[in-house]
């Protein structure tokens, strides 16, 4: 019989809510009360706050990213590729998603914190992905190529961690491209 994971703070923090959720459900099924209670913690830490006025509109079909918000603590991973452009660190976000918002205009900001604006922040211009042994997950990491500006923004999306979405219908990106 092969032995059990350790499941530390750190590594929980690192996985992705839908993960910690199935870690979670798993953990229950087998009566593993002790890593059920860590993960829940996790989770509970990573719960959007409370919203006060209108409730947000649902995504719809034909909607796609039009700014990434992500949590990048003093610029980890970010490397400059010339004057005005710069490569972020890795982020599991789906290739597709990444593919229809760069057709859109979509841009990328980078935050040290939710609470704080973008400390670094421009239009994506491309992306590649991570050589599989710097991600040790099953998903696949994107890295961005970014024309930076110098106009911060807040952090939007209602995603919880260290990802934030900003979403807009393809109509509305069409009629933004016209322009």
């Amino acid at each position: 019989m092969s032995k059990a994971p350790v499941w530390s703070s750190d590594r929980l923090q690192a996985m992705e809510t839908s993960q910690l959720r199935q870690l979670l459900a798993n953990a229950r099924a087998r009566g593993a009360e002790e890593l059920a209670l860590k993960c829940e913690a996790v989770l509970s830490e990573r719960s959007p706050p409370k919203k006060t006025g209108a409730t947000p509109a649902r995504r719809k079909s034909g909607d796609v990213v039009s700014q990434f918000h992500f949590v990048c603590e003093g610029g980890r991973g970010v490397t400059s590729d010339g004057e005005g452009f710069f490569w972020t660190g890795s982020w599991i976000v789906p290739e597709e998603e990444v593919i229809k918002s760069m057709r859109a205009g979509a841009k990328l900001a980078l935050h040290n914190s939710r609470s704080e604006a973008s400390y670094r922040q421009g239009k994506i211009l491309d992306y590649r992905k991570t050589p599989q042994d710097v991600i040790k997950k099953r998903n696949v990491g994107i890295e961005f190529l970014v024309a930076a500006d110098d106009v911060a923004l807040s952090w939007s999306g209602d995603g919880t961690g260290e990802k934030g979405y900003k979403w807009a219908s393809d109509a509305q990106n069409n009629k933004l491209d016209e322009r």
